[in-house]
């Protein structure tokens, strides 16, 4: 009776093991098409990056682009001072950027618009900041 026991406490022990092996290769297949679709979508946004960039300095328009919701986030610029960003640059939101998001499609949109915003940002905020010194 103890062998039969053991042996089904072995045998559902190794059905877990296998199972979990499982579910992390196909966690491993999800995070390698996500990976894909992110890379897609850097390539396409940095030709509109570009052209966004260039024309905000045409226009000495220094604005970073932040989120709007409970919490104001600047992409690629998180571990900067929110006040100081502010007050140096300004800050303008970015369209269609809540953190209510109900689908899929609306994940994959914030990803873009995130990846598109910090791309701008880190270069804005270079011109920025020359400009201040150039100012000062």
């Amino acid at each position: 009776m103890i062998k039969g026991y053991v042996s089904l406490c072995v045998g559902i022990l190794s059905w877990f093991f296998i199972s979990g092996c499982n579910s992390d290769t196909a966690a491993e297949v999800n995070q390698e098409g996500q990976n894909a679709q992110v890379s897609e979508a850097v390539v396409i946004a940095k030709s509109d990056v570009t052209k966004v960039i260039e024309q905000a300095l045409e226009n000495s328009d220094f604005r970073l682009l932040h989120s709007k919701g409970r919490r104001i986030v600047v992409p690629g610029l998180e571990s900067h001072e929110l006040s100081l960003l502010k007050l140096q640059c300004g800050l303008k939101p970015m369209q269609n950027s809540g953190d209510v998001l109900k689908s899929d499609e609306q994940r994959q949109q914030q990803k873009q618009q995130y990846l598109f915003a910090k791309q701008f940002n880190q270069a804005i905020y270079e011109k920025c900041l020359e400009n201040l010194t150039q100012a000062g």
